[in-house]
């Protein structure tokens, strides 16, 4: 988005917490994803510590505008870990408990007025593990699509920390695939056995328009990248939830 890259281009460096749109077939924004100020030869994933901190910033910024958008985040879960995986990610987070619906500070954080964030509109995009979703680790053998697994953080009736619930997977796009078949067909596979799976696909990291309007022809799939929109700075993002109100999830690309 021109307009956006130009005003955007000068900060990236400066602000090491970024939210990008992550935008439908139609071009209309259906989550925020938070990412942090790295480039590409960098891991994209942040410390628990500053995962834990991004996710309050942001809370605070959609609350305020009154504007409770679906956030996603990558985080690296230890999926190996020895306690139950809901109770690893509250601990990586600082989540003290998942109380209604809502994500809640641990008792050392208490006295913050708010609750962390509605706990379904949080989507964690974590490594691939069977304790998280039968046959999900199949998916390994996509690896040129670099796929994670997407969950959420609900309620449990049994446990304060809640349980975790799969629902999609988080897919790297390789540059070119418009005009590559053999990735097309892998591409294929992978969607045909996300489906089968009641797994629906985000497509990340797309870097050229082409293949947005390849991949878009795709049903159910959603869209992140730097050909749709660079990641934008908190404070730009104050600004347009501020200026758009109600409308803020028409998002146009190319303006």
């Amino acid at each position: 988005m021109n307009a956006i890259n130009q005003a955007e281009s000068a900060s990236l460096v400066s602000e090491p917490l970024r939210i990008q749109p992550v935008l439908d077939a139609k071009g209309v924004v259906r989550e925020m994803a938070l990412v942090g100020g790295h480039s590409r030869l960098t891991s994209a994933l942040l410390t628990n510590a500053a995962s834990a901190d991004a996710l309050r910033r942001a809370g605070r910024i959609f609350r305020a505008a009154g504007c409770m958008a679906t956030l996603s985040m990558d985080h690296p879960l230890n999926v190996h870990s020895d306690i139950l995986l809901p109770q690893q990610l509250c601990q990586d987070l600082r989540i003290g408990a998942v109380a209604g619906d809502q994500l809640r500070d641990t008792l050392q954080e208490a006295q913050l007025s708010q609750p962390i964030y509605p706990c379904a509109k949080v989507t964690y995009n974590v490594p691939l593990s069977d304790r998280l979703a039968q046959g999900a680790t199949l998916f390994h053998s996509y690896q040129e699509l670099q796929p994670a697994l997407r969950v959420r953080l609900l309620p449990s009736a049994q446990v304060p920390f809640g349980t975790l619930r799969a629902t999609g997977l988080r897919v790297g796009i390789p540059e070119g695939i418009c005009t590559r078949r053999p990735l097309q067909e892998r591409f294929f596979s992978l969607l045909g056995q996300a489906s089968r799976q009641g797994l629906k696909v985000l497509a990340q990291d797309i870097r050229r328009i082409d293949d947005f309007n390849w991949l878009r022809a795709q049903p159910d799939v959603l869209f992140q990248g730097e050909a749709l929109s660079i990641a934008l700075s908190l404070q730009y993002v104050q600004e347009w939830l501020a200026s758009a109100g109600p409308s803020w999830r028409a998002f146009q690309m190319g303006a």
